[in-house]
Formats: C-alpha cells, structure tokens, sequence
C-alpha cells in the first residue's frame, strides 16, 4: 500500500465531510480514500484526538497561510478587500457546512469554528472599514459578509450550488457604494462650531 502523509490525510478528511457529513468522517472512511491501512493513521496521528486537533489546526490556518503568500496587506483596503473575495471563491464550502455542524455536537471543534469566524470578521472587517471609513457601517457589513457566506454554504451542503460568484459581486458593489455614501453624507453634514 502507498504511504500517506498528514496533508493527504486532511485533503482526505476535508473530501469526506464534503460528501458525507461529519457523521461520515471516522479512520475507516480515510483509510479507504487514502488505499492505506490504519496502521498509517495511528502512525501519525496517535488516535483519532490526536487527527481531529490537527485536521482543525491545518482548516483554521489555511486562510492565514493563503493570505501570507499572496499580496494581502500590501496594495490597501480595495485589494484586500478584494484578495478575500477571491480567497472565499476558493473554499470548501461543503466541508465547511460540515464542519460548523460538527461545531453543534463538539466542544473542540465548535471552538475552532469560533476562532475561524472571528479571524475572518476581523479580517474582512479591517478591509471594509478601510473602504467605507465608517466602523458601524463596516460592522454591519462584515456581518452581512459572513451570513451570507455561512448562508451559502448551508445551501451547498445541501446540493444548492447557488452563484457564489454572484453574490460575491454584488456584496463587492454593496460595500464600494457605502463608502461613497458615508463620503456624501460626511461632505453635506454642517460643520461644527
């Protein structure tokens, strides 16, 4: 049988939520997928603590590392901005639908889901408060952001490929229009004694 390393195993256990849920994710399922024995698995991981720790470590660093290689954080709040709707493009929606149901039934797992959320409304909101120039306005933005990716991702799950692309452009529209909004309504206020 060929070896497998941990990030076979991760790709393996990201494509196994995706098509069967959290309930579907055990040593067998990935030992099968991967054409290795368990004796592979506990080899690297020790037990199944041991994998689910650093499968979660691996998903909660992805973006992290996704934005560290590109050019995120250097060409202002419209790129950034920008770098995450392209990053969102790119995540695995199913496996994450799964993995924020798994959150429901998994003390571990529901806390990297909330470091995963919260680094992605501090991240985003950093952005869109840097395009619109308002705080309040970029909170309830930001927030609007992330419901409507979770939102997405529940359908997907749920084999409702909506147009991410879509939606992306048009929350992108959204948020451009804002900021020309707060300008406007910055330019016409009276100024103060």
């Amino acid at each position: 049988m060929p070896a497998a390393n941990r990030q076979a195993y991760f790709a393996s256990a990201l494509k196994v939520l995706a098509e069967q849920g959290f309930t579907g994710l055990n040593v067998g399922a990935l030992c099968r997928d991967l054409g290795v024995t368990s004796g592979s698995f506990y080899h690297h991981f020790g037990g199944w603590p041991g994998f689910v720790e650093q499968l979660l470590d691996h998903w909660e660093n992805r973006q992290v590392l996704i934005l560290h290689e590109g050019s995120f954080g250097t060409g202002g709040p419209a790129a950034d901005f920008a770098a995450l709707m392209d990053l969102t493009l790119g995540l695995p929606h199913e496996a994450e639908a799964a993995i924020r149901a798994w959150a429901m039934n998994d003390e571990t797992v529901r806390a990297a889901q909330n470091r995963v959320d919260s680094a992605r409304l501090r991240t985003v909101g950093k952005a869109v408060a840097g395009i619109v120039g308002d705080r309040a306005v970029a909170r309830t933005l930001t927030a609007l952001g992330m419901a409507m990716l979770v939102g997405h991702q529940q359908l997907a799950s749920a084999g409702e490929h909506g147009e991410l692309t879509a939606l992306l452009g048009e929350y992108t529209r959204l948020v451009h229009s804002r900021a020309s909004q707060v300008r406007t309504r910055r330019c016409r206020a009276p100024a103060s004694p």
